[in-house]
C-alpha cells in the first residue's frame, strides 16, 4: 500500500469477459492509483489459470487482490454451505498457487436488505446475517493469514442488533478486519453528502482501532442520480474524492476510497 497504507479499490466482478487482457486492466487501476482490487470469484466457472495470470500482474504493480464473493443469499444459515464453497475454493487456490498469485484476503458483498425476509422477518436476517459472518472469519482465520472485509451501506450504524443495545455497522466494524462503506452519493459536501453520512463509522472505527474504506458508485443505477457519478466526469469524481479524501486525512478511522466498478470506471467517455 501506499505511503500512508490508504487504500484506493476497485471492484471486477467478471474476469472471464475482461474485455482488454489482463495487463490492460491491471494497467488502468495501478494508473488510477489503485493498490486493492475486490476480483469475483464464480463458483460455477473458477479458472485457476485466468486467476493466477491476473494476481501475478497486479502484484508486480504493488496491487493487492481479495477474492470478491456476492449474494444476499450468504445472510442466511440456510446458505452457509455456498459460502463454505466460497470458502474451500479460494483456500485450495492459494494452496496451488505461487506466493506473488494469491489472495490476499476474502471480500463479501452480502446484501440482505435485498431480500424479500428483510421486510417480513428483518431481526432473524440480522441475527443469521451476523452468525454467517462469525462462520465466515472463523473458518477463514482458522488456517489462513487472509485479511476478511465486507461491503455495507452507510446506513449499518442506524440497525440495531435484536436483543441489544449495540448497533450492527459497529459489531461489523470489530469483527470484520476492514469494512468497505458503500456511500453512494454524487458529492463529498453538503446535507446529504458523502462526508456527513460515512462520519460516524468512521468515528466508531477509530474507536475501535480499526478503518473504514469508503465507496463510491459510477455505475447507471434506477436510484436517482444523486447516488451515482455515472453522469459525472471522471475529473468531477476525482475532484470529490479528493475533499474527502482532505477532509478525513489523518484520521485514524479513514482506510481510503473505493470505486464501484471497474468496468464502468473505465468506460466512462465523460474524460
Amino acid at each position: 500500500m501506499d505511503q500512508n497504507n490508504q487504500v484506493k479499490a476497485t471492484w471486477i466482478w467478471d474476469i472471464e469477459n475482461l474485455d482488454e487482457n489482463h495487463e490492460d486492466a491491471v494497467s488502468f487501476a495501478s494508473n488510477q492509483g489503485v493498490n486493492l482490487i475486490y476480483l469475483h470469484v464464480d463458483l460455477k466457472e473458477f479458472s485457476k489459470k485466468d486467476f493466477q495470470s491476473f494476481i501475478k500482474k497486479a502484484s508486480k504493480k504493488d496491487i493487492d487482490v481479495y477474492a470478491l464473493g456476492g449474494d444476499p443469499n450468504w445472510a442466511l444459515t440456510k446458505n452457509q454451505k455456498s459460502l463454505d464453497d466460497f470458502m474451500s475454493i479460494v483456500k485450495n487456490y492459494n494452496r496451488q498457487s505461487s506466493e506473488e498469485e494469491r489472495f490476499q484476503g476474502v471480500h463479501v458483498d452480502i446484501e440482505p436488505y435485498l431480500l424479500p425476509d428483510w421486510k417480513t422477518d428483518k431481526e432473524k436476517v440480522i441475527t443469521q446475517w451476523m452468525n454467517n459472518i462469525n462462520h465466515l472469519t472463523n473458518q477463514i482465520k482458522a488456517d489462513t493469514e487472509l485479511n476478511v472485509s465486507g461491503d455495507v451501506p452507510f446506513w449499518i450504524n442506524q440497525v440495531k442488533i435484536p436483543g441489544k443495545n449495540r448497533y450492527v455497522g459497529d459489531w461489523m466494524i470489530s469483527t470484520l478486519d476492514s469494512l468497505t462503506i458503500m456511500a453512494y452519493r454524487d458529492r463529498t459536501d453538503g446535507e446529504n453528502g458523502i462526508k456527513g453520512i460515512v462520519s460516524p463509522l468512521v468515528e466508531q472505527a477509530a474507536n475501535r482501532s480499526k478503518s473504514v474504506v469508503i465507496a463510491v458508485n459510477v455505475i447507471k443505477t434506477e436510484e436517482g442520480s444523486h447516488t451515482t457519478f455515472y453522469d459525472n466526469s471522471i475529473g468531477y469524481m476525482k475532484h470529490e474524492l479528493n475533499l474527502l479524501d482532505n477532509h478525513f486525512s489523518g484520521h485514524p478511522g479513514y482506510g481510503g476510497v473505493a470505486v464501484h466498478d471497474y468496468h464502468y470506471w473505465k468506460s466512462n467517455k465523460n474524460g
